[in-house]
């Protein structure tokens, strides 16, 4: 198991741009106000460190799950970047396949079961972005999900 993993993760190494690389590339040009300097009559600038950038994208996407899943917004992205919504669709078909893996252990063959799909609809989150950007992903779907869930559940 720990095999296919390291395989997948170096399959996929150079697909995605993780939140560390993303601070490398932009460091030298944030900088955050810091104390006054009476002697200059301005304020010195100190760099961003990894810390504080981490924790403010963070809380950036617990504000969007928060406005997009359980405010049910439209929010539209800082910059050029789009605009993101959840949209409610209905299921194509009324049942999935379950595979049932101790059955097929002891049969050793395949067995799957067609179970009905309770809910009517299904949520979806949508991205709306500009041709630039359309392999850009957003990254915490797993949060995103995570809160639909738990709107499904109430």
């Amino acid at each position: 198991m720990q095999i296919l993993q390291n395989l997948f993760s170096r399959q996929h190494k150079d697909k995605y741009d993780n939140t560390k690389d993303i601070y490398n590339n932009i460091r030298n040009s944030i900088t955050v106000k810091g104390e006054w300097l009476k002697g200059q009559k301005k304020y010195r600038r100190n760099k961003l460190d990894y810390k504080t950038y981490y924790a403010v994208v963070s809380k950036f996407f617990k504000i969007l799950i928060r406005d997009v899943v359980t405010r049910n917004e439209l929010v539209h992205l800082p910059g050029d970047l789009g605009y993101v919504y959840l949209d409610k669709k209905e299921h194509n078909r009324a049942f999935h396949y379950r595979v049932d893996i101790n059955q097929s252990n002891k049969e050793g063959k395949l067995v799957k079961y067609k179970v009905p799909i309770l809910d009517d609809y299904y949520h979806k989150l949508v991205w709306v972005r500009p041709k630039k950007y359309s392999k850009c992903k957003i990254m915490p779907l797993s949060n995103f999900k995570k809160e639909i869930n738990k709107l499904k559940t109430t």
